[in-house]
């Protein structure tokens, strides 16, 4: 896997099978490091950790299956954003911002989760939104309404190449008008953002601790690469959360997915003070459940969905999580994991991409 050469990391190998983990010498300096870094306390963390037994008998047996709650983080619905944005709005407020500005599609997690964190924190949100891969006419996205209700500004762009151009043009304007403006990235997927999964490595750490577990595989959606950047960093710092961490592709190839983790882990190493060395991170990508790309349901992960919700009332949405499960219960039916190891799935949110509204109404209009 190719580095730009910039840093490397001092690790230590975890032993055969295992990922790298930083040091026992630095660990306790770059866990000081992160909790030193400000942030705010917006959501629900310490989520839950749940046991899926329905769903192993459903399999017909196999590994432990835990399910790591990160849908239940509250603020805009909840889901891994949330975590991101507890670091980039504590800076932002630090530094007196007015307006926030990010990009999405018109189901996006992100800009529903910022817009609502923006009414919280009394900043101007602005969104500027795609459209989505799948629509239907005469009704709107669940998130899109959200966004509306939640008091962000909509900005409207063709397709999701004229996302960044539009961002930087509305930035322009406000501080043209005086305003202090941050513009966050496409999924808060940046080094500070990527620091909230860290967190979130460590709460994982004194779950499983208390229960005396040891997770053999953690899954995930990744597409923007912070998740996944960060928790390459936790599982260095907290190795008892798994011994292999696979992201799972919703749309990139698994080399593009990648590259995009190691810039996001050089960024945030730095954040931390790791120190350098030529030893690469370990990044996995399973790109083979995408289907035909961004936002577009796959009979695997639709399967997936169904599954979940019927052995434990569970709901996934079609666009990230579901294709993750995907991936999860392909490895098991493979047969490449024990009756005796744990598999652990990090549910990130997103259910509001299986709902919409009818387009253009504003109230409920109550029948006499």
């Amino acid at each position: 896997m190719a580095h730009n050469g910039l840093c490397r990391w001092r690790l230590e190998k975890g032993g055969a099978g295992q990922m790298k983990r930083i040091d026992g010498g630095e660990q306790e300096r770059v866990v000081a490091s992160w909790r030193a870094i400000p942030r705010l306390s917006l959501s629900h963390a310490r989520t839950s950790l749940e046991e899926a037994p329905r769903l192993r008998a459903a399999l017909g047996g196999g590994p432990r299956i835990l399910i790591k709650r990160d849908d239940y983080l509250g603020a805009g619905f909840g889901g891994n954003k949330v975590r991101k944005l507890e670091y980039l709005l504590a800076e932002a407020q630090q530094d007196g911002v007015e307006v926030v500005i990010t990009c999405g599609g018109e189901k996006s997690n992100h800009a529903r989760v910022t817009a609502a964190l923006c009414a919280r924190l009394g900043m101007r949100c602005r969104l500027v939104l795609n459209p989505p891969a799948v629509g239907y006419g005469g009704w709107t996205p669940a998130s899109l309404l959200a966004d509306r209700l939640y008091g962000a500004e909509i900005d409207r762009v063709p397709d999701r190449e004229a996302r960044d151009h539009r961002m930087t043009e509305l930035a322009d304007l406000e501080r043209s008008e005086g305003r202090v403006v941050r513009v966050i990235p496409l999924g808060a997927s940046v080094p500070l953002g990527a620091i909230g999964l860290v967190g979130a490595a460590a709460e994982l750490d004194s779950q499983l601790a208390a229960e005396g577990i040891e997770v053999d595989a953690l899954f995930h959606c990744s597409s923007s690469g912070g998740t996944q950047a960060g928790l390459v960093l936790g599982v260095a710092l907290y190795p008892r959360i798994a011994r292999q961490l696979i992201g799972v592709s919703p749309d990139g190839s698994a080399a593009e997915i990648e590259a995009t983790v190691q810039r996001i882990l050089e960024g945030a190493s730095g954040l931390l003070g790791i120190a350098c060395t030529e030893e690469p991170w370990e990044v996995i990508v399973e790109d083979r459940y995408r289907g035909a790309g961004y936002g577009i349901p796959s009979p695997e992960g639709q399967a997936a969905l169904e599954l979940l919700a019927r052995t434990e009332g569970l709901l996934l949405d079609p666009v990230y999580t579901a294709k993750a499960m995907a991936a999860l219960l392909a490895w098991i039916r493979e047969g490449r994991f024990r009756d005796d190891q744990t598999v652990l799935f990090w549910h990130t949110g997103g259910q509001l991409a299986l709902f919409y509204g009818p387009e253009g109404e504003r109230e409920a209009r109550v029948q006499p």
